[in-house]
């Protein structure tokens, strides 16, 4: 039976059938009763029952597997641990994701650094040609490109 205490009812069915997981009275592997039985131990509608199992599903304590029932998939201490991992997990990630978004910011501006010490080596190579062409005598093969300014 569900008791007025200002806790929804659907929690408070939850609440009790964490504790029977907890202490092995529904031990891992096994299936929890019927929707039908449970509404008769906690005189409460089929509604509140499911709203109750489905909170124990998403804390990850209860597994449904059509057509055969509703079965216990961990104790809430294992729960609580895989959710932990997975937020550390998760958080590991996060680090990972802006560790990499800042080596790719570093590559783009060494990148761009490099390619502007190449353009300055192009250019005084060109200019030097020119050079070279004007110390022959001979106008220096223009290409169409124009020669890049070198400070």
């Amino acid at each position: 039976m569900t008791e007025s205490i200002g806790q929804p009812a659907y929690q408070q069915v939850a609440d009790d059938l964490r504790r029977k997981i907890a202490s092995a009275d529904f031990p891992v592997g096994s299936a929890i009763p019927s929707t039908a039985r449970l509404t008769e131990l906690y005189g409460v509608s089929s509604t509140v029952i499911r709203a109750a199992v489905g909170q124990l599903r998403a804390d990850g304590l209860l597994i449904g597997q059509p057509g055969k029932g509703v079965f216990v998939r961990a104790t809430p201490e294992a729960a609580a641990e895989r959710a932990a991992t997975i937020e550390d997990l998760s958080r590991q990630l996060d680090e990972f994701r802006a560790e990499l978004r800042r080596v790719e910011s570093a590559r783009r501006e060494e990148t761009a650094a490099e390619i502007a010490a190449l353009r300055l080596d192009a250019g005084l190579l060109r200019r030097h040609l020119v050079d070279l062409y004007a110390q022959l005598g001979k106008p220096y093969p223009d290409d169409g490109a124009s020669v890049p300014a070198v400070e």
